[in-house]
């Protein structure tokens, strides 16, 4: 019986043997591919040295590139940005506020054994997974990859997840061979140097969308051979930092800083109310002019004092300065104005247009419109009275990311749980449980009902221009012409719908 299912098995798969063969016959040998086909055709001088820098951008050290997010991780746009996307991410339960479910798969329904382990997991995990989701979630997005320590015990399986500063993602070098991740390296300091397996740590890697330019990938170039068809005999190299979605926003937000900077400083200046007063001394000595003159430097000197203070400590200069000059042949007190009419402070308002433009393009870069971080006023006119649930939308859409992320991560941890409490891990494809995310928020259920609703309305119009057509008595080729013209249906449709009206019978004809 075995043998006559494996011939009909062959047998089925006989069906495609031309495509398969036309398949291999397209497969040119490698061996044929030389170096001069390509240099003569344009290419070939481009080496993996162009991966260093992109444009204005130049290669740097790993450090360097996380503390350039990490600077931008504690900004308030940035941090609100990458709060509302995980957010979205992540949505939660109405009620009991969940935000990880663990679910069967419908095609394991008929095995109760596995079931109960799907309910086993779920009993064990989602509590854990539920703390951990958000940390792991926003540093994820911030750095490209987030860690979490795991800690389990034979027979029981995973007991806790540490997602602490420990395991930072700019302390935690992963490797890996080919794509997949096979260890890790955690440096918490100069002698102390740990290694962790896949079943000690578990890694959250955001898509590589954009490539960061940095040092190291031309020594990677060297070690890794992309001739290597086994997976298991590549070597085993260093994961590159990426897949941040900070990085898309690092030239904009360092223009805002810079623009926030001189406005601040600006302000900071503003705030000083300083004049020079003379007053008459007649008849100096040479003593008591070298006295006067050490007096006008020290004033002078004062004042430059307290406003490199007040620029340091990022606070304004609320008393008055003032300081007497004498003066020879004058018999009344003198005032030196300033060059605005007297008036402390800048005589025109200061415009922020720039730091807006940066400000917006820092955020559209991270994926998220500025009105959704506090700034509902910039809401375009165009978007209508609908416009804050459209952007809403957009967030929800842009955030998908982070699921298909953190739903490998969860995953992960899975695996190291059912390893030690059951001895067995499951293949990606016969996974019995599934991890689900409920995180739609309210507007992009509203955009979705909307765009079902305008369908609906649409179809409906459409069937009652149909039936009066018929009960114009428009025969088919003028129904098709109506549909496809006035309508603007595609011909298939508008012939099937025609002739499916053509085949029914009048009212008269049925009795009614």
């Amino acid at each position: 019986m075995a043998t006559k299912t494996h011939k009909q098995r062959r047998g089925f798969f006989g069906l495609f043997s031309g495509n398969t063969r036309d398949y291999q016959a397209e497969d040119a040998s490698a061996s044929d591919i030389t170096p001069a086909d390509t240099v003569l055709y344009g290419a070939g001088m481009t080496t993996v040295a162009s991966l260093m820098a992109s444009g204005n951008r130049k290669a740097r050290t790993r450090q360097s590139i996380y503390d350039q997010w990490s600077m931008m991780e504690a900004d308030p746009i940035c941090s609100s940005a990458l709060g509302l996307l995980v957010t979205a991410a992540l949505g939660g339960h109405e009620t009991n506020g969940d935000l990880i479910f663990i679910e069967k798969r419908p095609g394991y329904s008929d095995d109760e054994r596995l079931q109960r382990m799907v309910e086993e997991i779920r009993e064990d995990l989602l509590p854990i997974f539920n703390g951990a989701a958000f940390n792991v979630g926003y540093l994820a997005a911030a750095f490209g990859d987030a860690y979490a320590r795991i800690y389990s015990d034979k027979g029981v399986g995973v007991t806790d997840l540490y997602t602490g500063e420990l395991i930072r993602p700019p302390l935690v070098q992963p490797f890996e061979r080919g794509s997949r991740t096979v260890g890790f390296a955690v440096y918490t300091g100069e002698k102390n140097f740990q290694r962790l397996s896949k079943t000690q740590m578990a890694r959250v890697k955001m898509p590589r969308t954009q490539w960061v330019p940095q040092h190291g990938v031309f020594e990677k170039s060297i070690k890794l051979a992309l001739e290597q068809d086994d997976i298991d005999a590549l070597p085993l190299m260093p994961a590159m930092a990426g897949g941040s979605l900070l990085y898309p926003a690092e030239e904009p937000y360092n223009n805002l800083s810079a623009s926030l900077l001189g406005l601040v400083g600006q302000r900071w200046i503003d705030s000083i109310d300083e004049q020079m007063l003379t007053v008459n001394l007649n008849e100096m000595s040479r003593e008591q002019q070298k006295r006067f003159l050490e007096s006008i430097k020290s004033m002078l000197t004062k004042s430059k004092e307290v406003a490199e203070q007040a620029a340091k400590g990022g606070k304004p200069i609320l008393e008055r300065i003032r300081h007497i000059i004498p003066v020879f042949g004058e018999k009344q007190l003198a005032s030196m104005q300033a060059p605005n009419g007297g008036q402390t402070g800048r005589s025109a308002n200061i415009s922020i247009e720039d730091i807006m433009l940066h400000a917006r393009l820092t955020a559209g870069a991270i994926g998220v419109d500025l009105s959704m971080v506090g700034f509902a006023d910039q809401l375009a006119g165009g978007l209508g009275e609908g416009g804050f649930f459209r952007t809403s939308a957009q967030v929800a859409e842009r955030a998908r990311v982070i699921r298909v992320a953190l739903a490998d991560f969860f995953n992960q941890v899975i695996d190291v749980h059912t390893l030690q409490k059951y001895g067995v891990v499951f293949p990606a494809s016969e996974r019995p449980w599934s991890i689900n995310f409920y995180g739609s928020i309210s507007a992009l259920e509203a955009e979705k009902q909307r765009t079902r609703s305008e369908g609906m309305s649409v179809g409906l119009l459409l069937v009652q221009g149909m039936q009066q057509l018929k009960e114009l008595g428009a025969d088919k080729k003028m129904m098709i012409n109506f549909l496809t013209d006035i309508m603007a249906l595609d011909e298939d449709q508008a012939e099937q719908y025609a002739d499916n009206l053509a085949r029914q019978p009048d009212d008269d004809d049925r009795g009614l």
